[in-house]
């Protein structure tokens, strides 16, 4: 007698379902944020980037060997697989918080690299693994399956700020591995009770390891960036850093010769003064510097090269974007300016400064006589508030490290746009100054590219001769020993003579070196590359300087992005010519390169090695039905679903990117717009369960295109005419925004892997892996193109990949009604 095909309640199957996907976002998640802490930024990047593709893979297992991943044994094989998720994850993190990685390419630290992305395949395998199993066994139900997938991996994107926020992250691995320990109590048959119980016990232990490591910390990072981790005086997770405080009780009472980079040589050797250092995510470095309310003891502020625009005068109104541990604002109030409004967008940074830190800083940040701290984002805050500043300040708000090896290529900032320096001349008084302090490399490439922003900003206002706005001066490496810091001012009005002589006599007094000065005659005679950027002939100057130093907008904000990727492979391969294409890529950049090809390569032999192997329809089915669905057929069929990963991706990384600058926090964009956009994606997965018929999805996909161009178009200036409104005003615009498309972008896959089920089984397999493969690779390909084009692009080309998707399905949908006219003829003869 034949076994039923289907032993698992279809109830425990949708919660199983639900349980894995939600443990597996949430974990991918927390795993980015603990790689952003553990390793450098682009080595982090390729990582999670690698791991993601165990998803793809996890498909084409159950291809290669149905044999094995049978009906039969489903619930056994589900239940171990979640099992396997929960303690692979655990393992996995452990293991990545003792391995070592520095910058140095020794093969102890290759061999190391490599054993961290191979160990982070694993638990995405076995957990795409389940999923995979679970839709192929029963692709009749792919509407609904889809739907709880989509939902458990929103309701985990929405679960990872409040856990990562309450717990920490490590500790917050463990909780969801609890939870993928009970998806398989779930899962498990109903003889499988020695299963079960295992599962049971193991989410069991996980949650008392869970409750354990928040008292003594045992599950915890060991290793940072290639070091030991140094003894520290406060510890704090959220969703977006890691914020921690170098030092020991000592160092609270115990004066130090004070860090900075941009200090004079003129400065007493043997000044000494209590600090301790914060530190964002085992990298960017600040201080936090003792204060009793005594200005008097700051004086070695003054030989700070970010103290330049106080050495024309005290300001009345001062705002500080990034104060972190607050040493602007005290320079501020040394300098007799005042009052004075911070903008942290960490609220890490404040909660230590108002509370463990208090008494070390004077109450600083906690209503001290004259200074104002606001949780806010730069951007968003002065697209909010009405008032004019006479000086907007912003000193080194990203890490030196980084930013000189060109890691930071690959990350946006909002801060450093035209858009931008336009939202802080429009808050400036008549008379008003910013002040940007860099890091000065040669060539000097974003004190540079700070300028080109200033400039085109300037000539948006009706500014002509914006040569006369600008002064740049910098520290003099070779007297200091450090790396050169340089602070540029740009002046609403014209710098005069007076305000020149000013700066000139400091600078000279400090040992600093100018730059820039409009009345500089002996750098008019021999100019630098700031007088050439400044003079007549400043786009000559961008289009033949050996780096990108063109000014970036919110549509392309990748101020960090000096070499290109797409002009500098077009130059290479002879399809171009550019000057940027001379240049060596950043590390940034060669890590994009690499992933690119990698995830390229992964996703074609997800694509041909079913093909190869003979294996993309089961062995069980009939001999007709291998003969229906032929190889021409099969690869038509996963062009569609590679078309609909790669144009699903290239949407959702754009919305984020494109929501972060208008929800004004990092985290609210990941929150709002990736669970709002799953969640929809989930109900239009089940809305399509009742329009099945091909002519509808054919509707369906055209309207997502013609939604999609649209969006592209308007969504730039929609953001914008709304970005005055409230925080929640702006969050149910973005949730209002997005619905439409996560409704569409939900119903083509499952509805389409329902009709190709019906040709063979094994298609399904197949095309969960060709999907997945086609996401990751999209991702990659998304940020590639949005570096160099600009979202806007990145967008236009999302929506005409999903109208390759809809061509592709007209044609499968033409064959089948070509095919079902022949049968009836046929059969009428």
């Amino acid at each position: 007698m034949e076994r039923p095909m289907c032993y698992l309640p279809t109830i425990r199957i949708n919660l199983g379902i639900f349980l894995i996907s939600f443990t597996v976002l949430f974990f991918e998640l927390m795993l980015t944020r603990l790689f952003s802490v553990t390793l450098h930024y682009h080595l982090s990047f390729m990582a999670i980037s690698l791991a993601m593709l165990g998803f793809g893979a996890s498909g084409l297992l159950v291809n290669l060997w149905p044999s094995y991943f049978r009906q039969s044994g489903l619930g056994v094989q589900l239940a171990w697989g979640a099992i396997s998720f929960a303690a692979a994850s655990v393992f996995v993190v452990g293991m990545a918080f003792y391995l070592s990685v520095s910058m140095h390419p020794s093969p102890g630290n290759l061999l190391r690299l490599g054993l961290i992305y191979g160990l982070c395949v694993i638990p995405f395998l076995v957990g795409g693994l389940v999923v995979a199993l679970i839709l192929t066994h029963h692709a009749e139900q792919a509407n609904r399956l889809y739907f709880f997938d989509l939902l458990g991996a929103a309701l985990g994107c929405l679960a990872f700020v409040p856990a990562t926020n309450y717990f920490g992250a490590p500790t917050a691995v463990l909780v969801g591995a609890a939870v993928a320990a009970a998806a398989a109590v779930v899962l498990a048959e109903k003889n499988g009770s020695r299963l079960r119980r295992l599962a049971l016990m193991l989410s069991g232990c996980l949650v008392i390891a869970a409750v354990a490591n928040g008292q003594w910390n045992f599950y915890d990072v060991r290793v940072t960036k290639g070091e030991r981790q140094p003894p520290m005086l406060a510890l704090k997770w959220n969703a977006f850093s890691r914020v921690d405080v170098l030092g020991t009780p000592e160092d609270l009472s115990i004066p130090r010769v004070p860090l900075s980079f941009g200090f004079s040589t003129s400065l007493d050797p043997e000044f000494r003064i209590p600090e301790v250092h914060l530190r964002y995510d085992a990298d960017a470095l600040t201080q936090i510097t003792h204060f009793d309310g005594d200005v008097s003891r700051l004086q070695h502020l003054r030989y700070d090269i970010a103290s330049a625009p106080y050495q024309i005068r005290q300001y009345r109104n001062v705002l500080i974007i990034g104060p972190g541990g607050g040493r602007d604002i005290l320079t501020a109030l040394y300098m007799g300016s005042g009052p004075i409004t911070g903008v942290e967008v960490n609220p890490l940074t404040i909660q230590l400064m108002q509370q463990q830190f208090r008494a070390f800083t004077g109450g600083l940040y906690d209503d001290y006589p004259g200074v104002r701290v606001i949780n806010d984002e730069g951007r968003s805050f002065l697209q909010h508030t009405p008032s004019q500043y006479d000086l907007i300040q912003a000193s080194l708000i990203d890490t030196w490290a980084a930013s000189a090896a060109g890691v930071h290529a690959l990350t946006e900032n909002s801060l450093y746009t035209v858009e931008a320096f336009s939202d802080y001349l429009r808050h400036l008084t008549p008379d008003g100054v910013i002040s940007f302090s860099r890091w000065y490399h040669h060539p000097p490439v974003e004190a540079l590219r700070v300028i080109t922003l200033a400039i085109e900003a300037l000539r948006q206002q009706g500014v002509s001769d914006t040569a006369s706005h600008v002064f740049v001066v910098r520290t003099n490496e070779a007297e200091t020993q450090n790396p050169s810091m340089c602070t540029i001012l740009l002046k609403r009005s014209p710098f005069t003579t007076t305000e020149l002589a000013m700066l000139r006599g400091w600078s000279l007094q400090m040992g600093f070196l100018i730059s820039y000065s409009p009345d500089d005659p002996i750098l008019s005679v021999t100019p630098n590359e700031f007088h050439q950027l400044l003079s007549q002939q400043s786009a000559q100057f961008i289009a033949n300087f050996p780096y990108d130093i063109s000014a970036v907008y919110d549509d392309r904000p990748f101020f960090f992005n000096r070499v290109p990727v797409l002009p500098w492979i077009a130059h290479r391969m002879g399809l171009a010519s550019s000057r940027v294409g001379e240049g060596t890529l950043t590390l940034g950049g060669q890590t994009l390169l690499i992933v690119l090809v990698v995830t390229a390569a992964c996703t074609l032999l997800l694509l041909f090695l079913p093909l190869a192997a003979g294996r993309w329809i089961p062995d069980e089915r009939s001999a007709p039905m291998v003969a229906n669905v032929r190889r021409p057929r099969a690869m038509v069929w996963a062009l569609y679903f590679a078309s609909l990963g790669l144009g699903f991706i290239m949407v959702e990384v754009v919305l984020i990117q494109r929501f972060s600058i208008f929800l004004g926090y990092p985290v609210y964009s990941l929150s709002v717009v990736l669970f709002t956009m799953l969640l929809a994606s989930s109900i239009g997965s089940l809305l399509a369960d009742r329009w099945s018929q091909p002519q509808i999805l054919t509707h369906v996909i055209g309207l997502l295109c013609g939604t999609l161009v649209l969006y592209a178009l308007m969504l730039p200036w929609i953001l914008k005419t709304t970005l005055g409104a409230t925080t929640a005003v702006r969050i149910l615009i973005a949730a209002v925004l997005i619905t439409p498309l996560g409704l569409l972008m939900g119903m083509p896959f499952p509805t389409g892997l329902k009709r190709a089920a019906r040709e063979a089984k094994g298609l399904v397999s197949w095309a969960w892996a060709v999907n997945g493969g086609a996401s990751v690779f999209g991702s990659v390909l998304a940020i590639l193109i949005s570096m160099t084009y600009g979202f806007t692009s990145t967008f236009l080309i999302g929506a005409g990949i999903y109208a390759v998707a809809l061509c592709v399905f007209v044609k499968l949908t033409y064959s089948d009604a070509i095919t079902e006219q022949v049968d009836a003829w046929r059969h009428v003869n």
